[in-house]
């Protein structure tokens, strides 16, 4: 399969995805719904085996994100191993021993020879003398050692002691590179989460200049892989393969890095200024429609109803003013459904408690205030007081302070009086039932 090349970007299916930038970080308040624009936007109709995705974290590393050597639990007589799996085998034996290599090799993993037949011996042999740098005739040698392992095999002389050997364990960008360069006609895409949550100057490390890319999509400047990542590619792709040739990284054009960051986070792991330009970036807004399924939400409390976009609607208004920025300003999907007292007090007043109003308690900042329009009076509460006694009416009072217009209201007595109508219809249709009852057995007795 021949690798993507510099103006080959033409050939790839489906134009829309070639026309949009290959790197792009979706960012935008708590909730506006960055996730769900990239899935709308740029993932249509891409099949799922061409998405990768992470989601980066404080304990986000290198390793984590590329790869790296890890140890692995095998038994010497595991017949499930694939020819490239053989080779990191080899490896990890050539730094063991030096004496009749081939040999020893073949012998212990006879079984899993018997699997991947004559094409896969032959790949074997290729890559031992083109990769390996073994110069014998690494064939007549890989035959006498697999004639040894089943001689002792037969013979009972051959142990199932499970032994620890150490393979190159590849993670998503390594995986979603790999993916890129064998489908050069198709679009793949690696999706990154709360881009800003881990420590990208650590996590990407030398791939950050991969980042640089040419008109044509492709990276600019080529890094040399670590040797151990070069094994790998190079065990996957083939040696000469335009994504690990001479040891070399590569973008190719088709693959996207697509990321999303929470612009009230930007403080847990700034990025610098160099890595910022690398990438196109596109802002999400709050959507206040009521078009939209967020536009149906409700906010239940008690007997009272209201829409959780008149809500957000002034509730972000006061943020803006307490903190001068919208960075803290909430999603319209910062909840994903209608909502009752007990997870709007969790989820939404736990929220503006602690990231905006805590540190304004006692200030004239401070928006935690309940009102009631009959005694226009106002009360400053803290998040600990809506879980005292009539917390109901200190919420519906926290409406009525940020002019959050009623939906609904279910009066009880209006509810009462309709079950006593209803409880007379029934007496006067059973009546009626008993009056023509009787009429007709009078005009059948007549």
């Amino acid at each position: 399969m021949s690798p993507l090349q510099k103006g080959d970007i033409s050939k790839v299916s489906n134009q829309s995805h070639s026309s949009q930038p290959l790197q792009v970080i979706y960012y935008g308040a708590p909730g506006s719904g960055k996730s769900y624009k990239v899935k709308k936007d740029r993932l249509k109709g891409v099949p799922e085996e061409n998405i990768f995705r992470t989601t980066f974290h404080p304990d986000s590393d290198y390793a984590s994100f590329v790869g790296c050597y890890k140890p692995i639990v095998r038994s010497k007589y595991d017949t499930n191993l694939t020819k490239e799996e053989l080779l990191q085998c080899f490896m990890t034996l050539r730094s063991e021993t030096k004496t009749y290599l081939v040999h020893k090799f073949a012998a212990r993993y006879h079984a899993s020879f018997e699997n991947i037949g004559i094409s896969g011996k032959r790949w074997l042999r290729e890559e031992l003398q083109n990769t390996a740098g073994v110069n014998s005739d690494s064939f007549a040698e890989m035959n006498a050692g697999l004639a040894v392992g089943d001689y002792l095999a037969e013979q009972g002389l051959l142990h199932s002691d499970e032994t620890i050997t150490y393979d190159f364990s590849p993670q998503v960008f390594t995986n979603a590179y790999v993916r890129a360069w064998e489908v050069p006609s198709e679009h793949v895409y690696l999706i990154i989460e709360e881009i800003n949550r881990g420590n990208c100057a650590q996590i990407f490390g030398d791939l950050f200049q991969l980042l640089d890319r040419d008109r044509f999509g492709v990276s600019e400047y080529k890094i040399k892989a670590d040797e151990d990542l070069a094994r790998y590619l190079q065990s996957k792709l083939g040696v000469t393969h335009e994504g690990i040739k001479g040891g070399n990284l590569c973008l190719p054009s088709n693959l996207h890095i697509i990321a999303t960051m929470n612009t009230s986070d930007q403080s847990l792991f700034p990025m610098d200024s160099a890595f910022k330009r690398r990438w196109n970036w596109k802002y999400v807004p709050i959507n206040y429609s009521p078009d939209i399924p967020s536009g149906k939400f409700t906010i239940t409390l008690g007997f009272n109803k209201y829409r959780w976009i008149d809500f957000l609607n002034e509730v972000n208004k006061r943020i803006l003013e307490v903190t001068d920025s919208e960075d803290k300003q909430m999603g319209n999907f910062f909840i994903k459904h209608s909502v009752g007292e007990d997870e709007f007090k969790s989820k939404v007043m736990f929220y503006l408690w602690h990231e905006v109003c805590k540190d304004e308690f006692h200030t004239k900042n401070n928006f935690f205030r309940s009102t009631t329009k009959e005694k226009q009076e106002e009360k400053e509460f803290s998040f600990n007081d809506l879980y005292k006694k009539d917390s109901t009416n200190l919420l519906n009072g926290f409406m009525d302070y940020l002019d959050v217009p009623l939906v609904a209201q279910e009066d009880t007595s209006t509810a009462e009086a309709d079950t006593s109508t209803a409880e007379a219809d029934t007496s006067t249709a059973e009546a009626s039932t008993s009056a023509a009852a009787e009429t007709t057995s009078t005009e059948t007795t007549a």
